[in-house]
């Protein structure tokens, strides 16, 4: 149970009872977990979502999505959040490998970062307002946060890390393929259970997601912490973005 306890602790702000140990075989067994973590977020989402309706509250679409960004920011942390914009920082600052490494470390907020979550977090925004108005929204609100953090597992298993030090080795070191089977096959379970053009936006992102690892790969050596803050984004916003065109083309 150290792994599930310590996937809840680690990426999310739920206060989920218990100690767990922090080390590199609990924080590598608890990717397995990463998955059920976005589903319990995406839960807390769509309960809000449901209870809202019911005691009036405005039901403008970019409100309502405003509360449901406000919601996932507050139980699921900004954890990821960080990474995205340390990465965006790096990236983006068209340096060689290593200079880009330092400038990912640096815990203060860049232009490009402050930029790449201006983008970010407006392209959600509008994406879960467009979405708002469908009715399936529930399942959409359940599924995107399970997805976004199975690209975590995803690029812990499938890519090289770009440093021997930091995040990416504390969860990389004691990664197992079990791990990363068992996460998939969950996501895998959960889609069942999902509208029938989930499987398809959730394949179209896939493509994107794997296409951008293998562009920061091949820009800093392999992956590192900050990186599957990246890998979240993207899996989540291309999700929501070719669930809107497939469902309209289904």
């Amino acid at each position: 149970m150290d792994s599930l306890i310590f996937a809840f602790h680690f990426f999310t702000n739920l206060p989920l009872p218990g100690d767990a140990d922090w080390n590199e075989q609990t924080a590598a067994a608890s990717l397995a977990w990463i998955p059920l973590t976005g589903l319990v977020l995406g839960l807390v989402m769509a309960v809000l979502r449901l209870f809202s309706q019911n005691i009036g509250f405005p039901q403008s679409a970019p409100l309502a999505a405003l509360l449901l960004m406000a919601a996932e920011l507050w139980v699921g942390g900004a954890l990821l959040l960080d990474g995205f914009s340390d990465t965006c920082d790096g990236l983006f600052s068209r340096r060689e490998k290593e200079k880009m490494l330092l400038i990912m470390k640096d815990s203060s907020l860049g232009a490009m970062g402050a930029l790449g979550l201006i983008f970010a977090l407006a392209a959600k925004l509008f994406l879960l307002a467009e979405l708002s108005v469908q009715g399936d929204f529930f399942y959409i609100l359940l599924f995107y946060p399970c997805w976004g953090r199975w690209a975590v597992n995803f690029g812990v298993y499938h890519f090289p890390i770009a440093k021997n030090e930091g995040l990416a080795l504390f969860f990389k070191s004691a990664q197992k393929p079990a791990y990363f089977i068992l996460g998939s096959a969950f996501v895998i379970v959960v889609l069942f259970f999902m509208p029938r053009y989930f499987p398809l936006a959730a394949l179209a992102s896939l493509v994107v997601l794997i296409f951008v690892a293998l562009q920061i790969q091949k820009r800093l050596g392999g992956l590192t912490g900050d990186t599957y803050g990246m890998l979240n984004m993207v899996a989540e916003l291309t999700f929501l973005l070719f669930a809107a065109v497939s469902r309209t083309c289904l």
